[in-house]
Formats: C-alpha cells, structure tokens, sequence
C-alpha cells in the first residue's frame, strides 16, 4: 500500500520540524509538504493533494478553522487538528474544528518528553485514514425491520477516531424525551474529555457531562468516561467510575469494559452502539451484550472516519443492525417511544 501523504500546518516552524522527523520515521508515512498559516494550506492542499493534513488551530492570517472550511468545499480531506489545550478557549476551538469535520484532536506536547507519545498516537491515526478498499467495506443494511418497541433504560456506545461527530449525530437524532440514560466512552486524548462534554452539551442543549464515580445514570443525561479511567455500568444503574483495573488491550477507559459490565448488569435494558474507531475495543463487549439479550447496532462503512471497530463487530456477527450514526439515534428513539420510522 502506498504510504499516506501528510500536509503539515502550524505557524510554528519549530512544531513543523518536529512533527516532520517523527513520521519521517515510517515508510507508511509521507510528509509531502507543510505551511504556516491557512491561505498557504489551502493552495498546498490543491497543488499536492494529500491524503490527510494536519491542523493548527490558532495561527496568524488565516486561522485553521477558516482554512478547514475553504479546503472542505474546495477539495474535502480529512483534518488530524494538533492543537494546545492549556487555555479553555483552545479546547473549545478545537471542537469547533469537529463540526467542521476534523476526524481528531490531538494536543500539541507541552513537555519534550511526550512528543514521542504524540508521534505513536498519530502514526496510528494516520495509517487508519488510508481509504479503505471498497471490495471489503460492508455497507449499510437496506432491509432494516422497524423498530419494535421495548423498554430500554441504558445506551452505551464506544468510539475512537472519528467518533465526536459521530456521538453528536448519533445524540442529535435520539433526541429527548426518550428517557434514556447514556454512557459514552470516546478514546480522546487527556485533557479534551471536559472540553467534548461542553461542546456537546451547548450543541444539543442536553445534560452532558464527564462520569462522577458513584452517580446514577438518570434518564435524560450522558455521561462520558473520563480520561484514565473506565467507566463501568452497575446493576441498578450506578456508574462506577475505576481508576484501579489495568487498561484492556491499551485502553482505559475500554469500550469492551463498558459494554461488558452492562451485559453482566442490565442486558435486557440496555442498547449498545458501536461507532467509528481503529482496532477491536469494544467488539467483545458487543457481541456478549448481544447474546445476553441487549439490542447491538454499529456504523456503516461509508459513515465512518476508520471503518475498524465496526468491521470487526460486522464481521464477529456482534451487530444486529448497521446504520450511520443519525439512524442509529432515530432507530433507538423509535424503538423506545414506539413511533414509526
């Protein structure tokens, strides 16, 4: 496979420097031009035509949000956003830069020694951007039977890349007045969670906010795992926030642990919905939430930022249904109000 070409943005040319060596490193990776401001992003864009750029934010001239506009309706391509997180106004741009399509946030290293952490979080990234092949992507399921109502308490849904806008789709079509309690665990970088809550929370105007170990999931509210921990369903409906299980499969908060705990606790209560996002987490929680008797659905390929978890759970017979996120909420809302779709 042909290695992904990566346009790098930053008004730093120190910043671009550094991230130029790091994936300089993988011969899956090509870094085929870089800018400095947004004006200049926009032409690289058309004159080299990558395959993923990645994105400051705040830059002199031309910011990256106005940059991401010009590129989405001159040549969509998909935007990594490497940004700071030490103000709050930082973190909420950044997911402004999600509703205009970025597919993940990263935040720029504020010590040396994690440039390193940022590089392996990015490869992994960059590699799962590649488009996939469309002999192997299943598409969405045309024949969806209408929703039969059933009483459902709890939503859990995982994702990873891609997945904020996913969540917003995927809550936006739910909607209120469902009655649903839901947990969320999104693979987002430390110290972004708060800043996806908020933004989610004044976008759908709903209670959104990061877990507190020991609340109850009450009807009407999502609650998102927070960073380093995960985020476990109990009986009753109890939230559990744990700090001390070792991560599952490099992941804590585990999307697996999530879906697992609500398949042990409330399975017959409980819709799972598996979004966007590399690797398998979650794909075991899936299917055992299935066979325990929960209702399971997961994205569609064509919806997907990265088609990874989703394939995984298509192709283990975890999924009953597959839709893009918007239909996946309309579906589940239908399901528990009872309505016709």
């Amino acid at each position: 496979m042909s290695p992904v070409r990566v346009l790098i943005v930053d008004d730093s040319a120190t910043v671009r420097a550094a991230l130029k060596t790091l994936l300089g490193r993988q011969s899956s990776i090509e870094v085929v031009g870089e800018a400095g401001e947004g004006r200049s992003a926009i032409a690289q864009v058309l004159r080299l035509s990558p395959d993923v750029v990645l994105m400051d934010l705040e830059m002199p001239g031309m910011d990256g949000l106005s940059a991401m506009e010009h590129i989405r309706s001159q040549r969509p391509t998909p935007i990594v956003v490497v940004t700071s997180r030490t103000r709050r106004d930082e973190v909420a741009t950044a997911f402004a830069a999600v509703k205009r399509g970025a597919v993940a946030v990263f935040p720029k290293p504020e010590v040396p020694s994690a440039w390193e952490n940022l590089a392996s979080s990015l490869i992994a990234t960059l590699n799962g951007l590649v488009p996939r092949r469309p002999d192997l992507a299943p598409t969405s399921q045309t024949d969806t039977p209408p929703p039969v109502r059933r009483p459902f308490r709890y939503l859990v849904v995982g994702a990873s890349t891609g997945g904020p806008a996913a969540v917003h789709s995927l809550l936006r079509a739910l909607g209120t007045g469902t009655g649903l309690g839901v947990a969320v665990v999104q693979h987002i970088s430390a110290g972004f969670e708060h800043g996806l809550a908020e933004w989610l929370a004044r976008e759908l105007a709903m209670d959104i906010a990061v877990a507190r170990n020991g609340e109850p999931l009450r009807p009407e509210t999502v609650r998102l795992a927070p960073s380093g921990a995960h985020l476990i369903l109990q009986e009753g409906g109890t939230l559990l926030v744990d700090r001390e299980a070792p991560p599952r499969n490099g992941h804590r908060p585990s999307v697996d642990e999530l879906l697992l705990s609500a398949a042990r606790s409330v399975p017959l209560r409980t819709a799972g919905a598996l979004l966007t996002g590399m690797g398998t987490d979650g794909v075991e929680g899936l299917a055992t939430l299935r066979r325990a008797g929960g209702l399971t659905l997961t994205q569609n390929a064509e919806s997907c930022a990265v088609f990874g978890m989703p394939r995984a759970a298509i192709e283990l017979g975890a999924a009953e249904l597959v839709l893009p996120p918007d239909r996946i909420g309309s579906y589940l809302r239908c399901t528990v109000l009872g309505n016709s779709t």
